[in-house]
């Protein structure tokens, strides 16, 4: 039996500049009378006939040495930079116009915009202020690896941009730890104990990785990473000075308490980078004086309360969770501008306003696009106001494995099964001996950043697909894990695969210097495929078809290269699941 499938993406291409072509990555009704486009460069059609049944990008086969797929920039900003607010039109033949009267707009060039951090300002509102290092980003697909900086931006500490209020050395007793602060903070202790920000220093994925960047790649970057997992131990110079077995256990105790309440600026904006991102914070621990959101200055406490609005908007989390490659300027991890791209940006939803509620609360931000308030005390004497619950909980099924809890296990895989939907396109019926053909569907639901985000090159999410006769018989499948774990080729995939200066695969952070594939499906936006499947003369009857969408943090051949004999077997999660029906007749 013969199968087939055509990679194509479902979309609109428009030819907006000479010799280029542009997808619909995103459309969305904002309201009753506006729709929303998001285009993008697409991937040029190769001359390979639409019926060769070998995989051709953005299906990436299982090798260590892969070509860059040309003419799409991975800077996320980029991708929706043409942006059009149409009038919501009344029928589908005023859709279309509108569709075709794009084609005189701009070409879609990379100007990589940025705001202020706590502003209001859209993408695009104020000049790039960035160096030569964004031009290595844009080479990361489109043409090859970005080349070394002459000269990497430092900060006072090294590579990470974390500092002091007067760039020296921290003192290590100027951090209280959690159960300094769980002395009158029982609540918030309570919501974040076993979570990921908990365990960023010991986590034995970060640890293993950690310990091979210093092995490789030496202390400063070493350092630069810690910049994020360990802060108290960068800024007071015990790391990378000080060996790991000798480091104070508040120095190995994660995300601190007393780091995010003691950030009293952001820099990312002012900095050389133009974005937040590597730890782009100023700490200034004082005992007697915390920052807190608006409205955290209860006469209650213990100590003076200084407002930031940072802390409640996602520029504050932007600060370590964009990654940017110290040395090339390649953005490794840019869920930021993913989210700053989205519908979740332009009405007002942090990453706060998901990723730091309830699950129940997060679906509803999702479904509603309002933020929900929360009520409550900050401390048990404290007044009744709006509180800010401190679960913060992403997508790490694993954190069992790696030092969490069971209940952020629970709470991940909660948050993974309400982000997507699957959804299956078949037709009421097909002849006898003719191809089965169908469209699956991958819809981004309830994440405000695209699906999978962080660390993209070890994120992985894929369809498990099967084709079934009335009587069980298997008549196609696709995305079954091998037996040693990995993804087949042609499956339906979604991640990245990241490449060295020669284009060789690594999973190694500090080796990245391009992106040889990625494919992500954007906030509030779809990716589909279509399948075919050839059926034999003789068949004729009911079919059935089920999909399933998949999940995990990392791949067994990542988790090797990165934890050798340490290495354990990931988790996978079903995020989603669809099924349809057709009849074949004779």
């Amino acid at each position: 039996m013969g199968v087939h499938r055509d990679p194509t993406k479902t979309g609109v291409v428009l030819d907006l500049a000479p010799e280029r072509d542009y997808d619909v990555r995103q459309m969305y009704v904002q309201d009753q009378e506006t729709f929303i486009l998001d285009i993008t460069p697409s991937t040029p059609e190769s001359d390979t006939a639409k019926d060769d049944a070998s995989p051709r990008w953005p299906y990436p086969p299982q090798s260590d040495t892969l070509s860059p797929a040309p003419s799409l920039c991975t800077h996320s900003t980029c991708r929706p930079a043409i942006r059009k607010e149409l009038p919501m039109p009344r029928s589908p033949i005023l859709c279309l116009v509108l569709f075709l009267s794009l084609a005189a707009g701009p070409p879609l060039g990379c100007a990589h915009p940025g705001a202020e951090e706590g502003a209001d300002s859209a993408p695009g509102d104020r000049a790039d202020a960035r160096t030569g290092a964004e031009a290595g980003d844009s080479a990361a697909i489109a043409g090859g690896a970005a080349g070394l900086l002459d000269n990497p931006p430092m900060g006072p500490l090294g590579y990470s941009m974390i500092a002091s209020e007067d760039g020296a050395l921290l003192d290590v007793e100027d951090f209280a730890s959690y159960e300094d602060c769980e002395e009158c903070h029982e609540r918030q202790w309570e919501e974040l104990r076993g979570s990921m920000h908990v365990i960023a220093h010991t986590d034995p994925i970060y640890r293993s990785t950690a310990e091979l960047a210093l092995l490789e790649a030496g202390e400063e970057i070493y350092a630069y990473c810690a910049g994020c997992h360990a802060p108290q131990g960068v800024t007071t110079g015990l790391i990378p000075a000080t060996p790991e077995e000798d480091l104070p256990e508040v120095v190995t105790a994660g995300i601190l308490c007393d780091v995010c309440h003691q950030v009293s600026r952001l820099t990312g904006s002012s900095g050389p980078w133009g974005e937040p991102g590597n730890a782009s914070v100023v700490l200034s621990p004082d005992e007697d004086r915390k920052f807190g959101p608006p409205g955290g200055d209860d006469e209650a406490a213990d100590h003076e309360v200084e407002t930031r609005e940072f802390l409640g908007r996602s520029e504050f989390c932007a600060s370590c969770h964009t990654i940017i490659h110290p040395l090339n300027g390649l953005r490794l991890e840019h869920t930021y501008d993913e989210w700053k791209n989205s519908v979740y940006a332009e009405k007002g939803i942090q990453c706060q306003d998901c990723h730091m509620r309830s699950i129940e609360d997060a679906v509803k931000v999702a479904e509603t696009l309002t933020p929900v308030v929360v009520i409550g005390q900050s401390e048990p004497t404290g007044d009744e106001r709006e509180i800010h619950p401190h679960y913060l909980v992403g997508a790490n099924a694993n954190a069992e494995e790696l030092g969490g809890s069971p209940r952020y296990v629970a709470m991940a895989e909660a948050r993974l099964e309400s982000a997507a939907r699957l959804e299956i396109e078949v037709p009421p019926s097909v002849s006898s001996g003719s191809a089965l053909e169908f469209e699956v569907v991958v819809h981004n639901v309830a994440a405000g950043h695209s699906l999978p985000t962080s660390l993209t090159e070890l994120r992985e999410m894929w369809v498990e697909l099967e084709v079934r006769a009335e009587d069980g018989q298997l008549l196609f499948h696709s995305g079954h894990l091998q037996p040693d774990g990995e993804i087949p080729d042609g499956a339906m995939r979604f991640g990245a695969i990241a490449g060295d200066a020669q284009g060789s695969v690594t999973y190694k952070p500090w080796e990245i210097s391009q992106f040889l594939w990625k494919r992500q499906v954007p906030a509030r936006g779809f990716e589909s495929d279509r399948f075919s499947v050839d059926l034999p003369d003789s068949f004729a009857g009911p079919v059935r078809i089920e999909a399933r969408l998949l999940y995990r943090s990392a791949s067994p051949k990542a988790l090797r290269s990165l934890m050798g004999n340490e290495a354990f077997e990931p988790k996978q999660v079903e995020m989603a699941g669809a099924e349809a029906e057709l009849v074949v007749r004779e």
